[in-house]
C-alpha cells in the first residue's frame, strides 16, 4: 500500500507521548508499505536525526521552519492575534503555507492508496486534499482537553481563554472529522466520546503499546519515601499536575513523611513551574533526561496526579512494563486497560490522593504485587507489534473497503 503520512511533529528522538505512539506505529507499518513522510524539520536541532528517520518511511520530505520559543514576546504577540481567529490556537499553530504546499504537491505528483493526518492539529493542513482515503489519527478528543482546562483555570482572563479554545476546538473538531474517510481514536472510551459528542460513524480504535525489551524490571536500590512523575512538562496537562500535587497533596503527605520526595523527569517545564519550584524543597525537577529508567526503577512510587487529559498515557504502560507500582487518578489512567487494586492503585481528589501516598510508602509488599501484576499484563496484551497489526487492519479497511467487504462475506 502507497501512503502519504503527515507528521507535523518531526518524530526523532520519540520523547514524547505522541511521538512514540505515532513513531512506533510507522516502525511496523513501514515493514509492509510504501510510505511518504512530510514532517517539518528545525536546524540544527533536528539535523542530527534526519539519517534515522528512513527506519519509519520509504521517503521523507522535509519542510523547513522555525518553532517559536514559548513565552516570548513574539510568542504572546502571535498568541494576541490568533485570538481573532476562527481556528484555535493549537490548530493555526501546526498550520503554514509551506507545509500544506508540501502536502498538496506529493499528493498531486504521486497516486497514493490513503492519506493519514496525524493529530487534528494538522488537519488544516489537508484542507485542499480529496479523492484519497482518509484517516485522521486523533491521540485525544480535544475539545474535552480544552473543556477541562477551562474548568481548572483560575482568573478572568484564563477562564475566557481557555472558553474560546474549548468552543472554536469543538466546532473544529466536529467539522474536520467528518471530512476524513475514518478517525482513529487510541482507546474505546475516546472512540465513545467521538461517537455521542460529535454523532461520528467513522471511527474505529487502536489499543496503546509499550517497548517491552527497552522498559523491563531493573535491579535498582530504591530510594524511601520517593515518588516520580514522568512526562513532557511543556504539555499543560502534566504541568497542572505536579502544581495540583505542590499545592493540594504535598501539604498532607509532609506531616506524615516529612522527608517526601518528588522527582519529576520532563522535559521543558514552563518558567512558572520553575518559580514555584524554587519555594518547595520537596521536588526536585530534571528537566530533559537521556534516559527515564533510572529514575522509575529507584522510585518507591511511580505518581500520576493529572486532572486534565484525554487519550491515553503511555508513560503509564511504560512504568508498568518495569514492575512499578502506580497511582494514579481517574483521568490519569483514562482509555487504559487497567483494574484498580490489582495492577494499578486509583484514587482521585487531593485527600484520598495524598492517603493513599502515606499507605503505599509504607507497604513495601503490596507496592511490589501491583508491579508484578503490572508487568505481568503489559508484557502479555501491549506490544507495538500488536498495536501495528489493528492500525494495519483500519488502514486497509479504510483504502479498500469492497476487498474487505468481500473478505467479510
Amino acid at each position: 500500500m502507497k501512503i502519504l503520512f503527515l507528521s507535523q511533529r518531526f518524530l526523532l528522538p520519540m520523547d514524547t507521548g505522541g511521538k512514540i505512539r505515532t513513531g512506533k506505529i510507522l516502525e511496523q507499518l513501514a515493514k509492509i508499505n510504501e510510505i511518504t513522510l512530510i514532517s517539518n524539520v528545525e536546524s540544527p536541532k533536528d539535523s542530527p536525526y534526519l539519517s534515522e528517520i528512513q527506519t519509519l518511511c520509504t521517503r521523507f520530505i522535509p519542510v523547513s521552519w522555525k518553532e517559536i520559543k514559548k513565552y516570548s514576546p513574539l510568542f504572546f504577540m502571535r498568541l494576541f492575534f490568533q485570538m481573532f481567529s476562527l481556528f484555535p490556537v493549537s490548530v493555526l499553530n501546526d498550520h503554514s503555507r509551506a507545509l500544506q504546499l508540501a502536502v498538496e504537491d506529493a499528493h498531486e505528483k504521486e497516486k497514493y492508496d490513503l492519506v493519514v493526518c496525524d493529530f487534528i492539529q494538522s488537519a488544516l493542513n489537508f484542507k485542499n486534499i480529496g479523492g484519497t482515503p482518509s484517516i485522521l489519527f486523533q491521540h485525544n478528543v480535544e475539545s474535552q482537553v480544552c473543556k477541562r482546562h477551562f474548568e481548572g483555570a483560575r482568573g478572568v482572563i484564563s477562564k475566557l481563554f481557555w472558553w474560546l479554545q474549548w468552543k472554536k476546538l469543538f466546532y473544529f473538531e466536529k467539522w474536520i472529522c467528518s471530512k476524513f474517510t475514518t478517525v482513529i481514536a487510541v482507546s474505546k472510551q475516546d472512540r465513545a466520546t467521538f461517537q455521542s459528542l460529535y454523532g461520528l460513524e467513522n471511527v474505529a480504535e487502536i489499543p496503546t503499546g509499550v517497548d517491552i525489551d527497552y522498559y523491563t524490571p531493573r535491579a535498582e536500590k530504591i530510594e524511601a519515601n520517593t515518588l516520580v512523575f514522568v512526562g513532557s512538562m511543556d504539555w499543560l496537562p502534566n504541568e497542572d499536575a505536579v502544581i495540583f500535587f505542590i499545592h493540594d497533596i504535598l501539604p498532607s503527605i509532609k506531616k506524615t513523611i516529612p522527608d517526601i520526595v518528588l522527582k519529576v523527569v520532563g522535559r521543558n517545564p514552563s518558567p512558572r513551574l520553575k518559580r514555584i519550584l524554587t519555594r518547595v524543597s520537596e521536588v526536585q525537577l530534571t528537566g530533559w533526561v537521556k534516559d527515564v529508567r533510572p529514575y522509575i526503577a529507584k522510585a518507591a512510587l511511580y505518581i500520576v496526579p493529572i486532572r486534565i487529559g484525554g487519550g491515553t498515557r503511555m508513560k503509564i504502560y511504560e512504568a508498568m512494563a518495569m514492575g512499578k507500582a502506580i497511582l494514579s487518578t481517574s483521568i490519569g489512567a483514562e482509555g487504559l486497560s487497567v483494574k484498580d487494586g490489582e495492577n494499578i492503585i486509583l484514587k482521585d481528589g487531593a485527600s484520598g490522593f495524598s492517603q493513599e501516598i502515606i499507605s503505599l510508602l509504607g507497604q513495601e509488599e503490596r507496592r511490589k504485587m501491583i508491579g508484578q501484576n503490572a508487568s505481568d499484563f503489559v508484557r502479555g496484551n501491549c506490544t507495538w507489534p500488536h498495536v501495528g497489526e489493528v492500525f494495519q487492519e483500519i488502514c486497509t479497511r479504510t483504502a479498500f473497503p469492497q476487498t474487505m467487504y468481500s473478505r467479510e462475506t
